[in-house]
């Protein structure tokens, strides 16, 4: 549904009672210097980093982006040096990297209200912690973090539902929490099916280009955090 609907329609979901959050394009704004990372791998080939290849690799690992570029042109480089000029070419812009509109007044809202919050990510544990540096108090509202490519307990990636079942079970409670209790937050087409194949609720905020068809399946898609309502899910509002 989209922000648009759910205004005039004075929506209720399915009350939740935690909340899991992508980091990549929805907390920080870490995507775009992927994406120009990618294109400067690209460049000397000659190659343009398409839209719709970057909608199959948004919330993938990076191996799995690596391969599946390297693939669809062919690149005489193996995944490796890929991922390697990957991290070169974006690791001196990621300790600076900013948040995305509307991330700390949500974030500091639902810790005043003693929401459980989690964070998962299907990107490396070194890349999380350079990412993290600028905003390490903010993200202490933070319960705990699922890395999906570090974490041994994660066996498939996006669009399987590991990541978020195990973000859900590491809430330190007795009973652990439901999927269906909790909200996810996502960026990314993988990451949408992944949560909806877990049994959440899902709100996506996508990249504007991205077809409304294509993210139909989502229960609320939002041009950005700003906009979210936290009474459509049960949550106190602002």
């Amino acid at each position: 549904m989209s922000e648009s609907q759910a205004s005039s329609r004075h929506c209720c979901f399915r009350p939740v009672t935690h909340c899991i959050f992508e980091l990549d394009g929805l907390l920080l704004d870490s995507e775009r210097l992927y994406t120009n990372a990618v294109q400067k791998i690209l460049d000397p080939f000659g190659h343009i980093y398409s839209f719709d290849l970057k909608l199959r690799c948004m919330g993938s690992t990076t191996a799995e982006a690596a391969g599946l570029i390297i693939d669809s042109f062919k690149l005489p480089i193996s995944r490796t040096q890929f991922q390697r000029l990957h991290k070169l070419h974006s690791r001196e812009h990621l300790s600076s990297v900013g948040l995305m509109p509307g991330v700390e007044r949500l974030l500091r809202h639902l810790q005043s209200c003693n929401v459980p919050m989690a964070i998962e990510t299907c990107g490396t544990r070194e890349l999380y912690d350079l990412k993290l540096r600028p905003h390490s108090q903010l993200f202490e509202v933070f319960h705990h973090t699922v890395v999906g490519s570090s974490d041994s307990e994660v066996k498939q990636c996006k669009p399987a539902p590991d990541i978020f079942l195990l973000a859900a079970s590491r809430f330190r409670e007795d009973p652990p929490a439901k999927p269906e209790n909790c909200l996810a937050f996502e960026f990314s087409l993988l990451g949408m099916q992944a949560a909806l194949a877990a049994g959440m609720q899902v709100v996506l905020v996508p990249d504007p280009l991205l077809s409304i068809r294509l993210s139909a399946p989502a229960t609320l898609r939002l041009r950005s955090l700003e906009a979210f309502r936290p009474q459509y899910f049960g949550l106190p509002p602002f």
